[in-house]
């Protein structure tokens, strides 16, 4: 069973965004079934590309913030900051006893909260999806 899920409530509305969170969840939850399996050598692996990854994923995002104008953009980057610091921390402890376990259960419970209260915040400031009939009205422009 999936340490997390996607749900339509977790949407901020940008495609890429969603997709991006959706493979950051995804992450989280092979590393986390590659730990309930005892293979530390995938669970590095994955660890390794979640944390490029979450890197890429704020970078995209932060910079889609900056372009319109979201107020709390510094606010925004000190999170996903934090976030990356604690994905390090773990990086450089995974092998020490602590309780791995607890470990995924903090990201992916801080992923969760962070996408459902601080991005959704930012969707008020992004370009919003045509209806179906502006589609139409621009074709017959």
């Amino acid at each position: 069973m999936p340490l997390m899920q996607w749900d339509e409530s977790m949407s901020v509305h940008v495609d890429a965004l969603d997709v991006q969170h959706q493979q950051l969840i995804s992450l989280i939850n092979e590393a986390y079934d590659a730990l309930q399996r005892h293979d530390e050598h995938h669970m590095t692996t994955l660890i390794s590309k979640m944390t490029d990854y979450a890197h890429m994923h704020f970078a995209v995002e932060e910079n889609l913030l900056k372009k319109h104008g979201y107020q709390d953009l510094e606010g925004h980057r000190f999170q996903h900051s934090q976030f990356i610091q604690d994905v390090t921390n773990f990086r450089k402890s995974q092998f020490d006893r602590t309780n791995l376990s607890q470990i995924f259960v903090y990201l992916s419970r801080w992923l969760k909260a962070h996408i459902l209260e601080e991005d959704r915040k930012y969707i008020p400031y992004m370009p919003q999806p045509k209806t179906e009939s502006e589609i139409g009205d621009d074709d017959s422009e």
